[in-house]
């Protein structure tokens, strides 16, 4: 009885200590940071335009996105600058030109990201 009691505390001690999530989507519970989850090449899984409600699938930018844990971003298209997360939901990307492109996460997942800013959601698988 007292071993499954620690078991049961132990227990209720790891679910407590899990990073729960503030993204919209999810994932509910992760054991892994943010940074650690968006660290990484991105490519695009589709496109969203929320007024119109049109899932667009096909003839997406070929554009991989990477992010590396030291804060420095990178397009394929030789276009780069850094990254951070702002507040509990944003993400904050400037590139060379001092350009901010402020997106608010909706789901962030070591497999995929989706982002969402001015009505249009993109989403994105991790390479």
């Amino acid at each position: 009885m007292k071993i499954q009691k620690i078991i049961l505390v132990t227990i209720i001690v790891f679910i407590a200590s899990a990073s729960c999530t503030k993204f919209e989507d999810g994932p509910i519970i992760t054991f892994r940071s943010k940074s650690v989850r968006l660290v990484g090449t991105w490519k695009y899984e589709s496109r969203i335009d929320l007024i119109q409600n049109q899932v667009v699938t096909e003839n997406l930018p070929q554009t991989l996105y990477t992010y590396a844990k030291d804060g420095i971003y990178s397009e394929s298209t030789n276009n780069n600058g850094t990254w951070r997360f702002s507040g509990a939901v944003d993400l904050v990307v400037k590139d060379t030109t001092q350009v901010e492109v402020i997106w608010e996460i909706i789901r962030l997942s070591n497999k995929e990201l989706w982002l969402r800013k001015d009505k249009i959601e993109e989403h994105f698988l991790k390479e």
